[in-house]
């Protein structure tokens, strides 16, 4: 983290302070759950000039990782990311509106699989774990994949995928996306 003496806090995404994740209904009764583990990203909140704040993110499609090398590859492959034809995703932010209270959104594209639509993503400011390094970053928001084109196995796995991202925590996983959020039906 930098502190900028315009007023500014600028964060790089790494693989040692940031998770990425992700979690889907599976089954109607269940949820699945992953992270990636390739990814570059930064955000910048500028508390005099909230209209400078931003936040972007690439992610390399192929390290999706859910634990199972099989599921992976089938989440990797034709019918789903098609890792070898977009091998990336990418968010970039619009504009940020920060709250009061520590909370605040994100708006701005999503591109997957060559398709951009408009996300807005929710965030929360708390302590992080390491107190000296930065303060901890929690981003949450949901997408529907059939809007991105990605209509494969949608009986079994739900439509709405939840999507986290936190920086500096010391428990930000996609189980504890699933503990918020319910199984689904399709949608």
């Amino acid at each position: 983290v930098a502190n900028a003496s315009d007023g500014s806090e600028k964060f790089a995404l790494d693989e040692d302070h940031t998770y990425v994740g992700f979690s889907v209904s599976y089954m109607v009764v269940a949820r699945a759950s992953g992270r990636f583990d390739d990814f570059e990203g930064a955000f910048v909140i500028d508390h005099k000039h909230p209209e400078n704040s931003r936040a972007d993110i690439t992610i390399q499609t192929d390290s999706v990782d859910t634990g199972s090398e099989t599921r992976d590859a089938d989440i990797r492959g034709p019918g789903l990311f098609k890792a070898d034809r977009y091998p990336t995703m990418a968010f970039y932010s619009r504009k940020i509106e920060m709250g009061s209270d520590n909370t605040g959104q994100i708006i701005g594209d999503l591109t997957l699989l060559g398709i951009t639509k408009p996300v807005t993503l929710n965030f929360t400011k708390e302590p992080g774990l390491d107190e000296n390094f930065a303060d901890g970053f929690k981003v949450i928001g949901k997408i529907k994949r059939s809007d991105f084109g990605m209509n494969a196995f949608i009986k079994p796995i739900g439509n709405v995928v939840t999507l986290l991202v936190c920086y500096n925590m010391e428990e930000c996983t996609s189980e504890e996306v699933q503990r918020d959020n319910k199984p689904q039906y399709n949608q």
